[in-house]
């Protein structure tokens, strides 16, 4: 754990990097849409879109670094989505996109994603067979699907941390197991190719849980974006103020490396675990600890993040409604500590 809050900790301090582009989940006090939640839509429907003018192939060769959007579905449900989507107001490594189950509201872990990716690439693509009675293969009506996009070529990774998009994808239909170790399995668009696919990768794709897809962290905001933080803490209020080179925390004018110090702590409260049920989701909740980042203009929209009392261990916390994880009650009230004696 320590060492994942290492990690965490200097990624923020190294990027202070851009907010993860998590979609609202509820309506701001004067009812308009957060903005932020059209433009996961928009970034879905291209991607949807861009897929149709892809290459589909027939055998797929690639390796993890290749890859760019994975759907894994079963029985109609998709289990876990990523995609990528490059932005502006993105760090480079905040690029990759959860979208599902986490509604683009967590930090991919992109070392434990790779891993992941790479498995799917080892599976033998050339590994034919010639048992095409769908009574056996189970292919008529498969229950899981693997759709994976990914660039093939010489383009190499741009200055900014762009990688090229896709141009070529794949969607794998998985039948039923053939007793020897594999799956009766064909790809989209080339049923009358029957392939014998590793039934031990196929499983362990299948029992990813997306929870260790992610960093631990629930959110983070570029501070260069940030004009204002406001800050409730029971009765106590706070006001973060970065505006022409000066930095203000209340009344009192602070250095940059006081005002960063601050603005880091206000990240620092790790995911302890997923919040298995939600608890007095009423409107007379009333919040532990929130924090509203106003943003200095630009793509990026202004960010709400609750901490709400959970039990005795734990706080849940909300961003920008999406109420996923549970941080430790102990880190936040350090939190609460650290503002008092700040300001």
């Amino acid at each position: 754990m320590r060492s994942m809050k290492r990690k965490i900790m200097f990624l923020c301090i190294l990027f202070l990097a851009a907010v993860t582009g998590c979609g609202a989940a509820e309506e701001d006090p004067a009812g308009t849409k957060i903005r932020q939640k059209e433009i996961q839509q928009e970034e879905s429907e291209v991607i949807e879109q861009s897929r149709e003018t892809l290459e589909r192939v027939a055998c797929p060769e690639f390796e993890g670094e290749d890859v760019r959007n994975v759907r894994i579905e079963e029985k109609g449900d998709i289990l876990w989505e990523i995609d990528y989507l490059p932005r502006e107001d993105r760090a480079s490594y905040l690029f990759w996109d959860i979208k599902v189950p986490y509604n683009s509201c967590a930090v991919v872990d992109t070392e434990s994603m790779f891993r992941n990716y790479n498995r799917i690439a080892s599976l033998d693509f050339h590994a034919e067979t010639e048992t095409a009675d769908t009574s056996v293969t189970g292919l008529l009506k498969p229950e899981r699907t693997v759709t994976l996009d990914y660039y093939q070529g010489d383009q190499g990774t741009a200055s900014d941390g762009t990688k090229p998009m896709p141009n070529k994808t794949f969607t794998l239909l998985i039948g039923k197991e053939n007793g020897k170790g594999q799956y009766f399995c064909t790809l989209k668009g080339y049923e009358e190719c029957v392939l014998l696919l590793d039934q031990g990768i196929l499983d362990e794709i299948f029992a990813k849980n997306p929870y260790d897809l992610i960093l631990k962290i629930p959110y983070v905001v570029d501070i260069s974006t940030v004009s204002e933080v406001h800050i409730q803490a029971g009765d106590r209020e706070y006001t973060m103020k970065n505006q022409d080179g000066s930095y203000m925390l209340g009344k009192k004018k602070v250095e940059q490396k006081k005002y960063s110090e601050v603005y880091q702590a206000l990240m620092q409260p790790m995911i302890a675990q997923e919040m298995k049920e939600e608890k007095s989701l009423g409107a007379e909740r009333q919040a532990v600890l929130s924090v509203e980042y106003k943003r200095s203009g630009g793509r990026a929209d202004d960010l709400k993040v609750h901490f709400y009392k959970y039990d005795e261990t734990y706080d849940s916390v909300s961003v920008n409604g999406n109420e996923f994880f549970l941080v430790s009650s102990q880190e936040v009230e350090y939190l609460r500590e650290v503002l008092e004696n700040s300001f």
